[in-house]
């Protein structure tokens, strides 16, 4: 009996491998062929195109969540603080009623690209979370979020609060990492420091997850 359960756990073992086997690795982060799926699921969904998940659109799917990986590790590096999750569902509620005339016809959509609500409202938080930080890194518009109370309780076990970083560590953070380009936009700033933490992050795709 043990051997029988042993030999089911080793099946599962492998399915497990095969499905999330590692499809790109961004310094010392990994991103699985299951996330890269999920991804171009979503960004399919959201711009109403067929779904596809060609190798094609599966490397470029995955190499725009190289871009992502870069700015949430340094999104890490500036402590910055993300949205709060309720701002999705404004979000949410936003897109569905632009673009889904009843609630039928969006469960539906949700259902033909293989996505949960849930997946689709946490990709819509990162979204807002990149423009803002970027606007914030890169352009300095709008303040950063405010810290938070010293005497807000913190449940046990929860992890602390992470923590908006100071003018002075900003603009430290900005000399060493971003381009001086003068009075370029925010997109001009972002594409040139992307394509600078590109050449100094070890970026690897593994071609077999993309066959």
């Amino acid at each position: 009996m043990r051997a029988l359960y042993l030999g089911i756990l080793m099946v599962s073992a492998v399915h497990a491998e095969v499905l999330d086997r590692i499809a790109v690795v961004v310094g010392t982060d990994v991103i699985t062929e299951t996330e890269v799926i999920e991804e171009l699921r979503l960004d399919e969904f959201m711009a109403f195109q067929p779904l596809d998940l060609s190798p094609q659109q599966r490397r470029e799917a995955a190499s725009r969540m190289v871009d992502q990986q870069l700015i949430r590790q340094e999104m890490e590096v500036t402590q910055y603080h993300a949205p709060a999750p309720s701002e999705a569902d404004a979000m949410l509620r936003t897109f569905r009623s632009q673009h889904f005339r009843t609630e039928a016809e969006y469960r539906a959509a949700l259902e033909k690209y293989g996505i949960s609500e849930d997946e689709l409202k946490q990709h819509l938080l990162w979204q807002l979370t990149a423009i803002r930080f970027t606007d914030w890194r890169f352009g300095g518009i709008g303040p950063p979020a405010p810290e938070p109370s010293a005497n807000r309780e913190v449940p046990p076990g929860a992890p602390s609060p992470a923590k908006t970083p100071s003018s002075e560590q900003s603009a430290q953070s900005a000399d060493q990492l971003a381009p001086n380009t003068g009075g370029a936009n925010v997109d001009q700033q972002l594409d040139a420091w992307l394509k600078q933490a590109r050449s100094t992050t070890k970026v690897a795709f593994k071609q077999e997850a993309f066959q």
